[in-house]
């Protein structure tokens, strides 16, 4: 595992490199294969792009998906990381050169506009969460949500929503409002498969009784970076034997190595998890 670690952390920024291609490549199909042909909006701010290049009837999405981002990029190196910025401005520009170069079909492969809004909010999606999870924000409403979670612990989804209802009165206004309500479909399909690929905001409290309290204490910081808080004198309600309950929160992609860990530890443990809707305090986050 550690070897792992450190190939990995040795390639992050390769790593980082090829999610941001493959966000443009992925955000390309969405946009020319789907949304385009069923006149689809997306949402954040490659939904704006559409908007100002639609009403505006400017012939030139990628560089209008490019400009409106600049501000938040700025910000981002400002206030949070010249690394985050840096990867961000590289997704952005992937996606808008790959929006210019892959030509969409010239027969439509879907006609329907509902079945064009789920695939492509669908690739969004994943394409979004995918590269998240290595640590490339995607532009827009990324910050903000970076933003609210470091400096302020709060949630921006009202914001979110504010922002997207005007790109969905934007659509409505543009093309007619059934158009707006797919859109609304579309956006619902890419938040739902952005959370499934970027598990690493999804947190996890876990409970493990056990009777090899330091065994187990230290093999779980040995291969997480995990606060633990250690319950002594407890009983089995069966045997009546001593037991000691640990208690930690993880986060949904670290499942598999708390798993490896407790059974390193000792391969009688009983863990169990559920899901935390909101921590604060001191719980480690890697940096994006």
């Amino acid at each position: 595992m550690d070897q792992l670690r450190n190939y990995l952390s040795k390639h992050a920024i390769v790593a980082r490199a090829g999610a941001a291609l493959l966000y443009g490549i992925l955000v390309a199909v969405a946009m020319n294969f789907f949304w385009k042909p069923g006149n689809i909006y997306s949402s954040g701010f490659n939904g704006l792009g559409q908007l100002i290049s639609y009403f505006f009837s400017v012939n030139a999405l990628p560089l209008v998906i490019l400009i409106v981002n600049i501000p938040m990029t700025i910000l981002a190196w400002a206030i949070i990381s010249h690394r985050l910025a840096f990867f961000e401005i590289v997704a952005i520009a992937c996606s808008s050169l790959f929006i210019d170069i892959i030509a969409a079909p010239v027969k439509p492969l879907i006609s329907d506009p509902l079945m064009c809004a789920i695939f492509g909010g669908a690739i969004n999606g994943f394409a979004t969460g995918f590269a998240l999870k290595n640590g490339v924000a995607t532009g827009g409403l990324d910050i903000f949500e970076i933003l609210g979670k470091r400096f302020w612990n709060i949630k921006v989804f009202p914001i979110n929503i504010a922002f997207n209802s005007i790109i969905m009165v934007g659509s409505g206004l543009q093309h007619g409002w059934k158009y707006a309500f797919y859109s609304i479909i579309g956006i619902v399909v890419s938040a739902w498969m952005t959370s499934i690929a970027y598990t690493q905001q999804q947190q996890m409290q876990v409970m493990i009784v056990t009777n090899n309290k330091e065994q187990m204490v230290d093999s779980i910081q040995a291969h997480l970076r995990r606060g633990i808080t250690v319950l002594d004198d407890a009983s089995g309600g069966y045997l009546h034997d001593s037991k000691h309950v640990i208690f930690t929160v993880i986060t949904l992609e670290e499942r598999y190595e708390l798993r490896e860990a407790v059974h390193e530890a000792d391969d009688k443990a009983f863990a169990s998890m559920w899901k935390v809707d909101h921590t604060w305090g001191n719980f480690y986050e890697k940096q994006v």
